[in-house]
């Protein structure tokens, strides 16, 4: 792929992140912050998935790719192997990276379960 379309993909796979956290906030909204497993271990399996697939994705782009034997720790332990990846790839401006886009995503979150709480319950809390 060229550069061009793997940026494409990457924005793509952001835009896809964000997407799951409002679905999550809105899930947790309705009923009332509890979740059950099920849909906990759906959740962190596709928001996992997506983003081992945007390290992959980043680290081409920026010309340091990951061995394909990596994949798969990256999914398992993508809450520390998705930083480490960032900042590998990108140095310290990946760590800027990330603590931006690690707010977005729980700003995104809590609006969500808060806009969905107030349209269910007719209020906040």
């Amino acid at each position: 792929m060229l550069v061009k379309d793997l940026r494409r993909y990457r924005i793509f796979l952001i835009v896809l992140v964000y997407l799951i956290m409002v679905m999550m906030g809105i899930r947790l909204g309705i009923s009332y912050g509890e979740m059950s497993k099920e849909r906990e271990i759906f959740y962190s399996l596709a928001l996992g998935l997506v983003l081992t697939q945007i390290c992959i994705v980043d680290s081409r782009i920026v010309g340091k790719p990951l061995s394909i034997f990596s994949y798969w720790l990256i999914l398992i332990f993508y809450g520390i192997a998705v930083p480490i990846c960032i900042i590998r790839a990108r140095g310290l401006s990946g760590l800027g990276i990330l603590v931006a886009y690690f707010a977005g995503m729980i700003l995104v979150q809590i609006i969500s379960l808060f806009v969905t709480r107030l349209l269910v319950y007719g209020r906040f809390f």
